[in-house]
């Protein structure tokens, strides 16, 4: 809806300047007393046109001709300000009735975008960071898919190398332990309880079948345990809301033969030398600190040679974006795969890469450094079960992702308004509330007009504005933004729900029309946030 007050200032700008080059126009909403919506495009139009910001609003304004638009002003030193007409809240509460969320689903584009994210080793349970990571890429592919995307999620199973090599040696040592055979625990074995736990699974299961400890035996025992691995980090995931549309093995990639292509295109690249019985990339020709190794003078592929097949991969399957989600301690090797990508052949734009960082988790004021239970990291587990998925999920994208994020345990497990998630998930409840007790909504003879409190037309405003913001949100990766932008829009309800009444008012059917178009409204973001939608509270 707001595009179609874009719309009337752009008939506007060509009907007074005739064809010219002018720069986006922004529309936000007006600073309270000074109308419904406005923009600042005349300070950018000055520099085109060569002359003052408020002259070019008064010229502009003139020519503003709009069934949506009542009237238009300038105030100094530039700004065009404007009052919209009922005609356009009409629309937009009438829209929502019939389309309800899919009035704020874009046309589809045919696009095919892959978001990797979480994809934590499979030796270990999920921690807390994981978490932040996991709701980071959850919530931005809902809104890439609200913005018209053919949007995958994947989780990227690093089940190949050192890493697991360790978690096999540490199952082993245990496993064998139960079979009567002592062993000395592996200098860089992993050392939690959910090892002995697999172990003991094993045996359980298996008896001493793999007491002999061939190397058959081993692979058998890496395979038993990663399964169970996987099978937990599932089992979290969707304890918290988050499910993938694709789990891909590290290991296909050296079976399919992609690791060993891989090295074909960079070798027919012109990019790569051989130094010391290594096989070496040109990185720095693309910005990079340092030249990379591709193989090692074992003839081993190194990480990021399987890191550049593992892309490619995602290039041959059709995607023309992709979106990596990584743990702050990955920050230094964004340089370098985006050189890979370069040095490939792909696309400049291929890949982007997001980087969150720490979760300090708090309780009684102090910071909680390690698990009650464990010893060690706080598990995922650990904290839903403390909090609640919504909570967790929720303050995840309190801040920014590429700031630390300090998690008040206290406040996350409050039931007051304090709380912002409880705070937004009363306000649905509220408003659902409304409506059960509302005999039918009726949109004959409705009247927008007479929604023209300062309350109502905060909402209406609001709400107007809401599917642009969603997708600018979509278009920067800010999901941060999301939460704020539903405590704001909940402020705006309970200040009129505190203010006047709905049911057995004397404007109840326009306001009921306005209550359905604010249940719609708030369940489309609790949605896209992954946040339950709780009838009663």
């Amino acid at each position: 809806m707001i595009s179609k007050i874009r719309d009337a200032i752009r008939e506007a700008i060509e009907k007074t300047y005739g064809e010219i080059q002018y720069p986006d126009i922004d529309i936000s909403v007006a600073p309270e007393g000074l109308g419904d919506f406005s923009t600042t495009l005349p300070f950018r139009l000055a520099k085109i046109l060569h002359k003052p910001p408020i002259k070019i609003g008064e010229e502009i304004i003139k020519n503003i001709s709009s069934k949506y638009i009542s009237d238009a002003s300038v105030a100094k030193p530039g700004y065009i300000n404007i009052n919209v007409s009922s005609k356009i809240y009409e629309e937009l509460l009438k829209n929502l009735s019939v389309e309800k969320e899919k009035y704020f689903q874009a046309d589809k584009k045919g696009k095919k975008v892959q978001l990797e994210f979480v994809s934590a080793n499979p030796t270990g349970p999920l921690h807390v960071g994981n978490g932040r990571g996991g709701v980071i890429g959850d919530v931005l592919g809902n809104l890439l898919k609200l913005k018209g995307y053919d949007v995958q999620k994947e989780y990227y199973v690093n089940d190949a190398g050192s890493k697991m090599n360790a978690f096999t040696d540490s199952i082993l040592h245990y496993y064998l332990k139960l079979c009567g055979i002592e062993t000395k625990f592996p200098e860089d074995g992993y050392k939690g309880e959910y090892i002995k736990d697999i172990a003991e699974d094993i045996y359980a299961k298996f008896g001493d079948r793999y007491a002999k400890n061939t190397a058959h035996d081993r692979e058998e025992v890496k395979e038993l345990g990663k399964d169970m691995m996987i099978w937990k980090i599932k089992s979290s995931l969707a304890r918290f809301g988050v499910m993938f549309d694709n789990w891909f093995y590290e290991s296909s990639l050296y079976k399919s033969g992609e690791v060993e292509k891989t090295i074909k295109i960079f070798k027919e690249s012109g990019y790569t030398y051989e130094k010391d019985g290594a096989l070496w990339f040109k990185s720095t020709l693309f910005g990079d600190d340092k030249d990379r190794v591709l193989v090692r003078r074992t003839g081993e592929p190194t990480y990021t040679l399987v890191d550049a097949a593992y892309h490619m991969n995602k290039w041959n399957r059709g995607f023309k974006k992709v979106i990596d989600i990584w743990g702050a301690d990955h920050f230094g090797h964004i340089v370098p795969m985006k050189a890979l990508m370069q040095g490939m052949g792909l696309p400049d734009d291929f890949l982007d890469v997001i980087i969150y960082q720490i979760v300090h988790l708090y309780e009684n004021g102090q910071e909680i450094m390690m698990s009650k239970h464990t010893g060690t990291f706080i598990t995922l587990d650990e904290l839903i079960e403390e909090v609640g998925k919504d909570a967790a999920r929720f303050f995840f994208m309190l801040k920014s992702a590429d700031t630390h994020l300090n998690f008040d345990m206290d406040l996350a497990k409050k039931e007051s308004m304090d709380n912002p998630v409880y705070y937004v998930q009363y306000t649905y409840a509220r408003m659902k509330n409304i409506l059960r007790k509302a005999q039918n909504i009726n949109y004959d003879n409705f009247n927008a007009s007479l929604l023209n409190t300062k309350e109502e037309k905060n909402i209406l405003n609001a709400m107007l504005t809401i599917k642009e913001k969603l997708y600018g949100i979509g278009d920067t990766y800010e999901v941060h933004k999301l939460p704020f932008l539903s405590i704001d829009f909940s402020k705006k309800i309970n200040s009129f729900y505190q203010k006047h009444k709905v049911i057995g008012s004397k404007y109840e059917k326009e306001r009921i029309i306005l209550v359905n178009g604010i249940v719609i409204a708030l369940s489309m973001l609790m949605d896209l946030m992954g946040i339950e939608k709780k009838e009663k509270m």
